[in-house]
């Protein structure tokens, strides 16, 4: 075999195949390879770097006034703690490693722990141009040319999502991180038949599902991958990707299966508790085939262009060279973004949609270079005009999608404002707070107080509320309701919790604490005279913005 060297003129990027006829020579040829790409990466720098600014940039202005979406309490809290997390795997990679940061600040600066939420917004803020980075490089492995993966790279960094989710401590940048430098490594062991980078990537994939349980989706690359470099099903190529298999098994499952075998913490129990919070939200919010219209308004959301230029891309690719890398990763981030169908939070949860794109990106980037560069006649007035349209559609997007993630973030941000209502309860109190519930367990986990809840979601005892709040009065403890509007939906998933709410008021009494907290008496004490109104919280009762809301809407 014969060394190959492609050169792409356009943009000067230098991609080596590797081959030889001897082991040692090999070796040595795959060695000054890897350089080259290392400073080719470099020497491209004028490329990458735009880009990934921009990103820093838009990460800056739009950053969460607060930590970000509702699990980012639960990690902030549990990164001080150093304990993992309940949901799925543990994200253990994630949680750990904020762990080890919060450690450092707080012996070094007396990083206190209601700012930690700040030392891990920021980590993943400049975390987000390095992920840009990361899919930059490895969309130029995959297309051989520096102008497709820096449209590749636009599309990623001026998605809605990647914006939002870049000013947040949640786990959607690191993972696209790690999942970017997993993919590029596994490739290039792939390309060179390193056996050492083959088995580097699936370990560092597999770690990599320690922070986001979504990495999970892109293993069929491990066995999908080698065919698409050209890895026959001989016994060394079945063996490798086997072994990559396993190694990739083993570092995604092994911390789970120690978590679970050494019960830190009382994992087992927490463990435990999640799967069933999930399985009563799957049963509040089950899966079916009408799951595909939000999915699909949230993938056009996420990226115009690719939602609506991937299946000619796809066939384009297919028809010039059938299974490449290119096209193969494509798939496999398709597939993972249809999958989310299956899942219940889906309708609700539009960050998902972020698992797939980036591997979507590349593909989308160089159908456009391929397909506009004849009609213009030159490269660079081709890469200008697509440059021009990302950024154009990103603005149009920006300007319809901004008003709605504004009110969002803002009511999430009302979280790190509520610890003043708490100072108004005693500090061993029951909490009913609604959507406030996770405000409430955020400041008990950070040590502002030993609060109970009666949670929002899987932990709300439904029918079953008002012997809940008996039980507490009879043992002793006291029970207050905060019955801010904005706490309780007349819409959607929480208005069943909202009709149950109200039921209550006829069978205590209430005593008012503040303008929206009361507290809760067994209906005997006669001391407590006031009158909540709790109907005012029902639909029929409420009007926004001049027009009554009503269930489902």
């Amino acid at each position: 075999m014969s060394w190959n060297t492609v050169i792409d003129k356009n943009n000067g990027a230098e991609i080596m195949g590797v081959g030889a006829s001897s082991t040692g020579v090999r070796h040595a040829q795959s060695s000054n390879s890897s350089a080259c790409e290392m400073q080719s990466l470099l020497a491209a720098w004028r490329w990458w770097l735009p880009p990934s600014l921009l990103t820093l940039t838009l990460a800056f202005v739009f950053v969460d006034p607060f930590a970000g979406d509702w699990d980012a309490l639960d990690y902030t809290v549990l990164a001080v703690q150093g304990r993992p997390s309940s949901m799925i795997l543990g994200r253990t990679l994630f949680i750990y490693a904020n762990h080890g940061l919060w450690r450092i600040a707080h012996a070094f600066f007396a990083l206190p722990p209601e700012k930690a939420y700040l030392l891990f917004k920021y980590a993943v803020v400049f975390q987000s141009p390095l992920a840009v980075i990361a899919w930059w490089r490895l969309a130029r492995d995959l297309t051989h040319s520096a102008r497709a993966a820096t449209l590749a790279a636009l599309l990623l960094a001026l998605s809605p999502f990647y914006i939002i989710y870049s000013g947040q401590a949640m786990t959607e940048i690191p993972s696209l991180l790690v999942l970017a430098v997993a993919l590029t490594i596994h490739l290039e062991g792939l390309r060179s038949r390193r056996v050492a980078l083959v088995l580097a990537g699936a370990a560092l994939l597999g770690l990599g599902v320690n922070v986001r349980e979504a990495a999970l989706l892109f293993a069929p690359w491990l066995v999908v991958g080698p065919l698409a470099c050209g890895w026959k099903l001989r016994r060394r190529e079945t063996s490798v990707t086997g072994l990559a298999c396993l190694v990739f098994v083993v570092c995604a499952f092994g911390p789970f299966v120690f978590l679970l075998w050494s019960n830190a913490a009382n994992y087992r129990w927490a463990w435990h508790g999640w799967v069933e919070s999930s399985r009563m939200e799957s049963v509040r919010h089950p899966v079916s085939i009408g799951n595909m219209l939000p999915l699909l308004r949230y993938f056009f959301i996420a990226a115009p262009l690719v939602f609506v230029a991937l299946p000619l891309a796809g066939l384009r690719e297919w028809r010039q060279r059938g299974l490449s890398p290119l096209l193969a990763l494509a798939i496999i981030g398709l597939v993972a973004n249809l999958s989310l169908t299956f899942h219940y939070s889906v309708a609700i949860n539009w960050r998902y949609l972020l698992t797939g794109l980036p591997a979507l990106t590349p593909l989308v980037a160089n159908h456009f270079l391929q397909s506009q560069t004849p009609k213009l006649k030159s490269a660079q007035w081709a890469f200008a005009s697509i440059v021009l349209s990302i950024l154009f559609i990103a603005v149009i997007a920006g300007f319809f999608s901004w008003p709605i993630g504004r009110a969002y973030v803002a009511e999430r941000a009302l979280a790190k404002d509520y610890r003043v209502r708490l100072a108004l309860v005693p500090r061993d109190a029951v909490m009913i707070s609604g959507r406030q519930t996770v405000a409430v367990t955020y400041w008990r986990g950070l040590g502002a107080g030993e609060w109970d809840v009666v949670g929002s979601g899987g932990a709300w005892p439904g029918a079953r509320l008002a012997s809940v709040i008996s039980t507490a009065l009879t043992d002793g403890r006291r029970v207050f309701l905060d019955a801010d509007q904005r706490w309780w939906s007349p819409a959607g998933w929480q208005y069943q919790e909202t009709v149950e709410l109200v039921d209550i008021e006829s069978r205590f009494r209430f005593h008012r604490i503040s303008e929206t907290i009361y507290e809760i008496r067994l209906l005997h004490d006669e001391t407590a005279l006031d009158q909540p109104h709790l109907s005012r919280l029902l639909p029929l009762r409420r009007v926004a913005h001049g027009s009554v809301i009503r269930p489902g809407s």
